[in-house]
Order: C-alpha cells, then sequence, then structure tokens
C-alpha cells in the first residue's frame, strides 16, 4: 500500500482531536512518519485555525531516544470523555481545516494508534513539558502501584509532570506507562539521575518489585501544542 493511500485512509480513522474540561482523561496517541517536524508542525497549525476545532487540544512530540514503534513524531490528541471525542471526531472530518490538514500530510506514513486512560497525574498537564520519558510497564496490581508512585511523588518531587495512564490498546506486554516531564532534555535526565540515587527510589522499587516490569523506555521532545 502506498503511503499515501495509508496517510488519506488509516490516518483519517486514527486521528481524532478532543477537549477537556479540568482533566485531560483520555489521550489518543498516534505514531506518525513525517518527512520533517517544521512540516509537521505547520499541518497542525493550519488545522487548529478552522473554527470547527475550537476547544481541541492536541501535542506534536518528535521522537528522540528508544522508540520502539520506530515512528518520528506522535501527536496526543486530549478528550475529556468518549463522547467528547466522538462529536470531535465528526466536527473534524467534516471540517475545511481537516482538507487542508490531510493534503498536507500526504506523504506522511501511519505507524499505529492507541488509547491511554489518564489514572494518576501529580504534576503539571503533560503539554507543559517540553521533554518526556515514558516508561511503559506491565503493571499486575495497580492499584499497589499508584499508591507507591504517590509515595515516591511526595519524598522525591517530580519534574514538572508525573502522570500515570492505562494503555487500553495494543500489546498486552504493556498495560501502563509513567510520564515524566521537564523543560527539557537536561532537566528531564539530570531528574532520572538524582531519583535512581535516592532513597526513596529504592523504596519504590522494593514495594513494586513483584506488580510491575518495565518493558521500554522512551524519550521525545514536543515541538509544538495546540488548542491549550
Amino acid at each position: 500500500m502506498k503511503r499515501k493511500i495509508i496517510s488519506t485512509f488509516i490516518i483519517t480513522l486514527a486521528l481524532s482531536f478532543g477537549g477537556y474540561a479540568h482533566a485531560q482523561a483520555i489521550e489518543r496517541v498516534i505514531s506518525l512518519n513525517f518527512d520533517s517536524s517544521a512540516g509537521a508542525a505547520a499541518a497542525l497549525e493550519e488545522l487548529f485555525q478552522d473554527s470547527d476545532m475550537r476547544g481541541n487540544k492536541a501535542t506534536l512530540y518528535a521522537a528522540d531516544f528508544g522508540v520502539l514503534s520506530g515512528a518520528s513524531h506522535v501527536i496526543v490528541a486530549d478528550h475529556d470523555s468518549y463522547g467528547a471525542r466522538a462529536a470531535a471526531d465528526k466536527r473534524r472530518r467534516e471540517s475545511h481545516g481537516w482538507s487542508k490538514y490531510m493534503l498536507a500530510t500526504q506523504d506522511a506514513e501511519f505507524v499505529s494508534s492507541e488509547l491511554a486512560v489518564v489514572v494518576e497525574d501529580f504534576g503539571k498537564p503533560r503539554h507543559e513539558a517540553g521533554y518526556l520519558i515514558v516508561f511503559l510497564m506491565q503493571v499486575k496490581d495497580v492499584n499497589a502501584y499508584r499508591a507507591a508512585l504517590k509515595d515516591l511523588n511526595s519524598a522525591q518531587r517530580n519534574p514538572g509532570v508525573l502522570r500515570l495512564v492505562e494503555i487500553r490498546t495494543g500489546s498486552t506486554a504493556v498495560t501502563h506507562a509513567v510520564l515524566v516531564g521537564a523543560d527539557d532534555f537536561a532537566a528531564a535526565n539530570e531528574y532520572i539521575d538524582k531519583l535512581y540515587a535516592s532513597d526513596a527510589f529504592a523504596t519504590f522499587k522494593a514495594a513494586v518489585g513483584d506488580i510491575r516490569s518495565v518493558v521500554a523506555v522512551e524519550m521525545y521532545r514536543r515541538v509544538g501544542a495546540y488548542g491549550y
């Protein structure tokens, strides 16, 4: 199948943007290959100029390290509810902005689309972080893990963003993800250095050692945030 057909057909089904009131309850994580970050950002900026996109929110990230899918970029769309996502999807498909977006991204290649549900937020909204470190995990007891993560955050404050999400789709090897976000690459990784060396993290590892395994660690640079 040609890349253009993939872009026009599958991304149309996968990519939807939705708003939220006070919490980003649902995340649509769309992995794509774009020719350039600048081109991807320009297409999203034009899309969000359409009045039908008012109230919708999405963030564009460029893959930096360890991304298993091999995608060059990820778009994360925030939704307040399942119903809100469906309504926003309909408005988007019928908008002139969507037609312009599809034309501008006709050479993009779809990789995957996943649904994540926000379980805990201990820091600022995810889109405010300039850099994200994502820990993909398999968790056997989410309530115990939530409690341990809360204790860890209290003992060793996050660098800006700390979010736990449940992964609803894709491989069952990954059930949850923890997102750690900071201003930039240096700030995020310096925080991880200090965290790993702390007594608080040793306590955390002891508490979750039997209930979670880390599948992969991925790193992303924020390119732009739209509609916030």
